[in-house]
């Protein structure tokens, strides 16, 4: 890789450039994570509202056999998650090799689960494409063109199947023509035998919880046959659905921080001013305070940026004739009706700084998360909660777990492909995958060495993202 090139990344990014210069393997790296995982002083209570969100969506259809006692034990023990994830089908390059490394810290901890919160106020034509999966260099899309900008979470449309269509009858779009009959074979058997997408089909009616269905049963195909009853099961929860539940609680306790940043006019403008040019909060021309509003006008949803007008005590919507008042029962009656979602800043206060749990991220946390540290801590001790500001001082905001790629197949659908086919022929089972050697050589990798392959791939997504656009500029 260029050299210079390099320097330029790690000049925007410095905290990724510490992890850059981590000395050891990733078995080490892991290890040291593992020793941050304790339990601490929470100011909420978060498990209850995962292990709700476990029940309603794994547990309560009876769909998958899984214990919510074990999680509960797990999460009182060792408050960790993954917050690297965008909410979709886990077969992006940068997603699945995260959950991999996840999934050996949970080893190390002899963890059951790994439990992921992830993005759903993404887009479905993000692009790390919950709209579709990746196969074959190309995209195999689930839903249409016009249905893509609407956020993952918002998304009322849900994933139809039959079998006897079979992988034609789910996806669109001009990719589909391109696969072979063996191809065909093999994401039939996988959909249809071995993720049981019509159980999905039938059972759920939002395709942000099949999403979570069908990633419980595609991680164990990752890795071979003799491996799988080894590893940990894979949650995979829209971060939106926990995050929400403890807000409409927190807004209604009238002694709670939330409530303290919501409805007292001086504490409010003290949070905002310290938070104001923070990355995922709010700024001159980014971001959106508090809240994303939820557009009412587009066939589509959208998420559309607010700001608080003091005078009126109100939440009010960019380019839109939106407004809503800054009240209890207001908020929460919004909220249960996604009419406005939360922004990463409720997400980080109530799971990082409130719960206290480590929350494993990518390179973009890296730096934006301690930022937020910094501002929750001026702003409380601005306000005179000196304690709080000593408490969330001691919370851990370094966990990485994305921005490093031990595994370099374009996607986690060609990584199963890859070990269940030879010379273009499907195997006709999924029985082999990721080994023990395999396993033992991510945790030998270097941390440097899967860090110069993560940045490889980001700045290659931004001149994929640059041609796109000026490719669709010019056919305008």
């Amino acid at each position: 890789m260029n050299p210079i090139l390099l320097e330029d990344f790690f000049k925007l990014r410095p905290r990724m450039f510490e992890k850059y210069e981590y000395p050891g393997s990733f078995r080490d790296f892991a290890r040291d994570i593992a020793g941050e995982i304790t339990p601490r002083k929470q100011e909420v209570s978060v498990q209850d509202s995962i292990l709700n969100q476990v029940r309603r969506v794994i547990g309560g259809v009876g769909a998958i056999s899984l214990s919510p006692e074990r999680l509960d034990r797990q999460l009182s023990q060792y408050p960790v998650i993954s917050y690297a994830d965008h909410h979709g089908l886990l077969n992006y390059k940068l997603l699945y090799n995260s959950n991999l490394l996840y999934g050996e810290i949970a080893k190390e901890l002899k963890l059951p689960f790994a439990v992921v919160l992830a993005a759903g106020n993404v887009p479905l034509d993000n692009m790390s494409y919950p709209r579709g999966f990746y196969f074959k260099k190309r995209k195999f899309n689930f839903f249409g063109a016009e249905e893509s900008r609407s956020p993952v979470f918002l998304f009322e449309k849900k994933l139809r199947v039959d079998r006897r269509v079979g992988i034609d009858g789910f996806i669109t779009g001009e990719a589909r023509g391109t696969l072979t009959a063996e191809e065909k074979k093999f994401l039939d058997f996988l959909f249809f035998d071995c993720l049981e997408i019509e159980k999905a089909a039938g059972l759920y009616d939002a395709f942000s919880d099949q999403i979570t269905f069908l990633n419980y049963k595609l991680w164990q195909y990752y890795f071979d046959k003799s491996l799988r009853d080894s590893i940990p099961r894979l949650i995979y929860l829209p971060s939106n659905t926990v995050v929400l539940d403890i807000l409409c609680r927190e807004i209604m306790n009238k002694d709670s921080l939330i409530s303290l940043i919501l409805f007292d006019a001086g504490v409010r403008r003290v949070f905002l001013r310290n938070f104001s040019g923070t990355a995922g909060c709010w700024g001159e021309n980014s971001g959106s305070h508090l809240f994303w509003g939820v557009s009412q006008k587009k066939k589509y949803k959208r998420l559309i940026r607010l700001s608080v007008d003091d005078t009126a005590n109100s939440l009010v919507g960019e380019g839109e004739n939106f407004s809503l008042a800054l009240e209890r029962e207001t908020l929460v009656t919004a909220l249960k009706a996604k009419k406005i979602l939360p922004t990463l800043f409720f997400d980080y206060l109530i799971m990082t700084f409130l719960g206290g749990y480590l929350t494993l991220g990518g390179f973009n946390q890296l730096d934006y998360l301690p930022q937020m540290q910094r501002a929750h801590i001026k702003s409380l001790q601005e306000i005179g909660m000196h304690d709080l500001a000593d408490r969330f001082s001691s919370r851990v905001t370094n966990g990485l777990v994305c921005g490093m790629i031990p595994c370099e197949f374009d996607s986690g659908i060609d990584l199963i492909w890859h070990y269940n086919s030879h010379n273009g022929k499907f195997n006709g089972n999924l029985e082999l995958g990721l080994t023990r050697d395999d396993l033992d050589r991510i945790l030998d990798m270097k941390v440097r060495d899967m860090i110069l392959s993560a940045v490889e791939t980001m700045l290659e997504n931004v001149s994929v993202s640059v041609r796109e656009k000026e490719g669709s500029s010019q056919c305008i």
